[in-house]
């Protein structure tokens, strides 16, 4: 019903249903091993918006982005540099 109340859309009949998302993403080419970028110090990236499709990569990917912003946050107060990577 919701289909054939579209103007062009009256007569249309729905042979399967589909499924389709497109997601923009970061080359990960263009972060650290920190999962830091290249171009933007201090900007950490997990999950989708580094092509990630599974929920437990995206999940494991903000905790090494989120403890390796964590360190270099701390380290920043402390006026100490950046540490190397947690993983």
């Amino acid at each position: 019903k919701i289909m054939r109340s579209m103007i062009g859309l009256e007569k249309v009949d729905i042979i399967r249903p589909g499924y389709d998302v497109e997601y923009d993403f970061v080359n990960p080419q263009s972060l650290t091993h920190a999962l830091e970028t290249k171009t933007i110090g201090g900007l950490y990236l997990a999950g989708q918006i580094c092509g990630t499709t599974g929920y437990e990569e995206a999940a494991a990917q903000g905790i090494i982005a989120g403890t390796n912003a964590g360190l270099a946050a701390a380290a920043a107060t402390r006026g100490e540099k950046s540490p190397s990577p947690f993983l």
